[in-house]
């Protein structure tokens, strides 16, 4: 029996983490040990964390000054015990046999990581089905593979959650601490590599809870810089050393890119340096942006308009964040 160390990082989502927390006391598999790390929480999360920690010994609770989820998940690790790992996001939850499942899988693969499918579900209950595919599972047996489900199928997240990692991959493994969006991709990109085969199941045992307020709905802030020069650096890298799609990379990385200036426009506050070198990015790959199956038609022409008219995007946006929240 292997003991799976469940990590969540929770910062100010009392309204949210019971339901978490009580998906995994649900568990059909029983040897895990969770590690609710309150990054500072200023509701009333960390009461929460105590009350559930007090009621099953299982349950640990560690309180930090705020430091951001990549400090926290680096901290979870260090003091966990299981030779599994797996990270939950604290307003989401899990089926209550997703351990079991991907435990089983994992064993009987030799996998260094394997990863489900997912529902995203919005606060009106409504849920939808990103990333489904049809096979049973998909298999990636080196580090080229990877890549490509990651950045052409994108069956292959670069989320944390969703995955039951081996413990010996997070060893000399960068968590991004300095950067709070987009940190997830970072690592999944590293932990990718390390594992080398890495299995996909076609099960929907994670639940995704899509919400006004969450840092992807947000407004622009100096981590979104951050994020951007990140993003940045790792394409270079990624481009260098899978040149083989480098097509993918670039057009996955302009639409994540991309989700700066939106962010930008949902407060009003615009980075015009970012915004310039944005533009000047855009420009240089229109050429694979407009030539590339995977990127969506409009969102084809929200880059045509940030590279060459980013006032008349911006303008629209507006328009549209106004009338629907979004």
């Amino acid at each position: 029996m292997s003991k799976i160390s469940i990590i969540i990082p929770i910062y100010n989502t009392e309204a949210y983490l019971p339901r978490c927390i009580e998906s995994v006391l649900g568990q059909t598999y029983g040897d895990w040990e969770l590690l609710l790390i309150d990054d500072g929480s200023t509701d009333r999360s960390g009461s929460i964390c105590d009350r559930y920690a007090g009621l099953d010994a299982r349950i640990r609770v560690i309180h930090n000054q705020n430091q951001g989820p990549a400090a926290s998940r680096e901290n979870g690790i260090k003091n966990s015990l299981g030779d599994l790992i797996m990270f939950v996001d604290s307003d989401d939850w899990l089926d209550r046999e997703m351990l079991l499942v991907m435990k089983e899988q994992m064993e009987t693969s030799g996998a260094g990581m394997v990863c489900c499918l997912y529902q995203d579900v919005k606060e009106n209950g409504k849920a939808m089905h990103p990333y489904a595919f049809q096979e049973a599972c998909i298999e990636c047996r080196n580090a080229w593979e990877c890549m490509y489900q990651i950045h052409h199928t994108r069956y292959l997240t670069g989320a944390l959650w969703g995955k039951l990692y081996r413990r010996e991959l997070f060893e000399s493994i960068d968590f991004c601490k300095n950067v709070t969006i987009g940190e997830d991709y970072s690592m999944i990109v590293q932990l990718a590599e390390k594992a080398g085969y890495v299995r996909m199941i076609s099960r929907e045992l994670y639940f995704r809870f899509v919400r006004k307020g969450s840092i992807s709905h947000g407004g622009y802030t100096k981590r979104h810089r951050k994020a951007f020069d990140n993003y940045m650096r790792l394409r270079l890298r990624l481009l260098e050393e899978y040149p083989e799609i480098a097509s993918d990379i670039i057009a996955f990385h302009t639409e994540y890119e991309m989700a700066v200036i939106t962010a930008m426009c949902r407060n009003d506050c615009y980075d015009k340096k970012v915004i310039t070198k944005l533009k000047n990015d855009l420009r240089e790959n229109m050429k694979n942006t407009l030539g590339h199956a995977g990127i969506p038609p409009y969102m084809k022409g929200c880059a045509v308009l940030i590279a060459y008219a980013h006032p008349v995007f911006i303008f629209l946006f507006r328009i549209l964040y106004h009338l629907t929240g979004r």
